[in-house]
């Protein structure tokens, strides 16, 4: 049996599956805390040392004190931005040519393919490791940085994307098993 759906994966899917990535990693949970704290602490600390240094004899642990206090204040505005900055630069048209666009998938008895236009991946069921269901969209991971993105707006139904997760599961059991 074949089935087949019709989808248009845009930059945002892209980015959405790389940031659920860096989330669903230790290391990218804590990275924004962790650079945040060292940042900030290291300037309070270099007003403090300024001023346990010089004392009263100088007043430039006040210049110190207000830049950590800036920085304080303004880096989770400022780490925003120049995350929005990142992935604009690293998604640029040249890119994503061939990622984005309009994509065919169609679902067999023996593995899944999706087609673009320039690109087609086929993955055998066995080969799935496992399948993710965010909020936008679900990921048929092939690899830990290599997943088949389908967005919610690809099914009629919310009833009809969850006919297509479990049968995506039957099929990944199944194969498992054999």
């Amino acid at each position: 049996m074949v089935s087949s759906i019709e989808y248009e994966i845009t930059v945002a899917d892209h980015v959405a599956k790389l940031e659920r990535h860096i989330q669903g990693s230790t290391v990218g949970r804590n990275f924004t805390w962790f650079a945040y704290f060292a940042i900030v602490g290291l300037a309070w600390l270099s007003a403090f040392l300024f001023y346990i240094k010089q004392g009263d004899q100088n007043y430039g642990y006040l210049l110190s004190g207000a830049v950590a206090l800036a920085l304080t204040v303004s880096l989770p505005t400022l780490y925003r931005r120049y995350q929005a900055a990142f992935w604009s630069s690293v998604f640029t048209p040249s890119a994503v040519h061939g990622l984005v666009g309009r994509k065919v998938l169609e679902v067999h008895d023996d593995f899944i393919e999706e087609a673009g236009e320039i690109m087609t991946l086929r993955a055998y069921w066995r080969d799935v490791q496992r399948i993710d269901e965010g909020d936008r969209s679900i990921s048929l991971i092939l690899a830990p940085l290599l997943s088949i993105v389908i967005p919610n707006r690809a099914f009629g139904s919310a009833s009809a994307r969850a006919a297509f997760v479990r049968e995506c599961e039957a099929r990944i059991a199944e194969r498992r098993s054999a």
